[in-house]
């Protein structure tokens, strides 16, 4: 794995956007998602604050009261913080239980606009079965999210060593996480299985990981984390067609 590899998955993004741009009938499986998270986020952002409250009274009564008076500010903003914290940490897996059912389609319509080769349309009941496919896989990634953060966290308390490793190891399992919720959807739209799937990942690991990296990346930026993963998925599909010397048009 070279360094020029992991550039190259980050230049993947990048022509993933340009492909929407050149395509703008794609934009509607990208912008659903992003609308339907940007509602939980609205929803997140106001259980932060009506959460908030109820720990801060709860921490300012174990005070002295006298030490209470002053302290409530910065309890209040720790609160906050440390509340909206775990909210990001479970921000990327949430956004790709939403994101799931939109980028399997959207690959689908990026590789049909690529190639030339059209898929059978896929009606409601199967986009719902689809979705409630990737609600339960995703539960699971939640779940596991949560116990990475709980073990990343103790990690951190390790003075200096720690908190270097435990950065390094969320960063990489972000990365990971992000590349292979992109190129599901991408080797999907490919036609290869679960074993020729994994294959692929496993021979273009650097590519993957550099383009999960830049995505991941982009899932902290606001506004543009809301379109992170569509574009993301476009520019996986558009590698994969390549890598995999799938047919043109």
């Amino acid at each position: 794995m070279t360094p020029g590899a992991y550039a190259v998955g980050a230049g993947d993004v990048a022509a993933g956007l340009r492909f929407l741009r050149a395509h703008p009938r794609l934009w509607r499986w990208v912008i659903a998602p992003a609308l339907v998270t940007l509602a939980l986020m609205t929803l997140a952002v106001v259980g932060v604050l009506a959460a908030a409250g109820p720990v801060v009274d709860w921490i300012a009564g174990w005070m002295p009261s006298a030490l209470a008076r002053w302290s409530h500010g910065v309890v209040w903003v720790v609160a906050v913080l440390a509340l909206g914290f775990a909210a990001v940490l479970l921000f990327v897996p949430v956004v790709g239980v939403i994101a799931d059912p939109f980028n399997e389609r959207l690959a689908v319509a990026v590789y049909a606009a690529r190639t030339g080769v059209a898929r059978p349309p896929i009606g409601l009941a199967a986009f719902v079965r689809d979705a409630l496919g990737g609600l339960a896989r995703g539960l699971g990634r939640v779940v596991v999210a949560i116990v990475g953060a709980a073990l990343l966290f103790a990690l951190s308390l390790v003075p200096v060593i720690g908190a270097i490793a435990a950065a390094v190891i969320a960063a990489w399992l972000t990365a990971r996480g992000t590349a292979r919720d992109c190129y599901e959807a991408a080797l999907s739209a490919c036609d290869l299985d679960g074993a020729a799937a994994q294959r692929f990942l496993a021979t273009h690991r650097a590519r993957t990981l550099g383009l999960g990296a830049t995505v991941a990346a982009l899932l902290v930026v606001p506004g543009v984390n809301l379109i992170a993963l569509g574009v993301g998925t476009t520019g996986a599909t558009l590698a994969a067609i390549d890598l995999a010397a799938a047919p043109r048009a």
